[in-house]
């Protein structure tokens, strides 16, 4: 039996919650945006209000196999600003991944969040992560959440561009992470 995550996550400033349909057009109008998509393997552009729609009834039809924990991150006030969720893989871990919609890029929130998420996901089993090598941002904010790189740059298709793109890909490394963040205040 895996691993149960909470219906809810709160942080100081988000919410990461159950995906509804009320947040398909959000989603949409920040999925469609090139430099969001692009960043992303399996999201399509354009990407219309439907694919949203389908995705978020597939992931709720889905949930009872408890190989999906995807989270819309709402920030109180405004509603989703991006998603959060971990997919199982056939290797016995899961894959994390998380995009936000470009207006709240540069704040925090991606950090934020995916330190709440990664506090939860780390008893589903072992984590991964990755991003295309033209998103460094990306892995700075995987780095902070405790993910350490692999070594590994491989192609990733991207339905967005069209053609593979360079993926680097990072593991969860709380021990890791622990020990460092240890040395450095140390150090200071």
């Amino acid at each position: 039996m895996r691993a149960r995550m909470p219906n809810q996550i709160e942080t100081e400033r988000l919410r990461l919650r159950a995906l509804r349909g009320g947040d398909a057009a959000r989603m949409a109008r920040f999925l469609n945006d090139p430099g969001v998509g692009c960043m992303l393997a399996m999201t399509p552009l354009p990407y219309l209000e439907n694919a949203a729609e389908g995705w978020i009834m597939t992931l709720a039809a889905r949930a009872p196999l408890g190989e999906e924990h995807v989270y819309a991150v709402e920030l109180p006030g405004e509603g989703l600003i991006g998603c959060i969720g971990a997919h199982a893989r056939g290797e016995g871990g899961f894959e994390v991944g998380y995009w936000f919609g470009r207006p709240y890029w540069g704040r925090g929130y991606a950090s934020e969040a995916l330190a709440a998420f990664v506090a939860h996901a780390r008893a589903l089993g072992p984590l991964r992560a990755g991003h295309f090598v033209d998103n460094p941002a990306s892995g700075r904010v995987l780095e902070k959440a405790g993910f350490a790189y692999t070594g590994e740059v491989a192609p990733l298709f991207s339905m967005a561009r069209g053609h593979a793109a360079p993926c680097r890909k990072m593991a969860y490394a709380a021990a890791d992470a622990a020990r460092d963040a240890q040395a450095m205040a140390l150090a200071s």
